[in-house]
């Protein structure tokens, strides 16, 4: 069975935002601000959204946390592969 659309689209936004950053978590923030929202015709576009916002509200509200720490609150389980670069 798959996974539901919010996390896939969680941990596809959080994996993009960590290969095109420097790794720190401010700017894992950065990249997923300048990010665009999902546009109208998106499919699961109200999940795409709901997963984009809720990976802002972590990176800001938990920037001094360790970046490890930060994907396990957000319930992301696979994070040894998303911190490989």
């Amino acid at each position: 069975m798959g996974m539901d659309p919010f996390r896939k689209y969680l941990e596809e936004y959080v994996r993009e935002a960590i290969q095109n950053s420097d790794g720190t978590t401010r700017s894992i923030s950065e990249f997923l601000w300048a990010k665009k929202e999902p546009g109208r015709f998106a499919s699961y576009r109200d999940e795409r959204k709901k997963a984009l916002k809720e990976a802002r509200r972590a990176f800001d509200d938990y920037r001094h946390w360790p970046l490890s720490v930060i994907l396990s609150h957000l319930g992301i389980e696979n994070k040894d592969a998303l911190l490989k670069k």
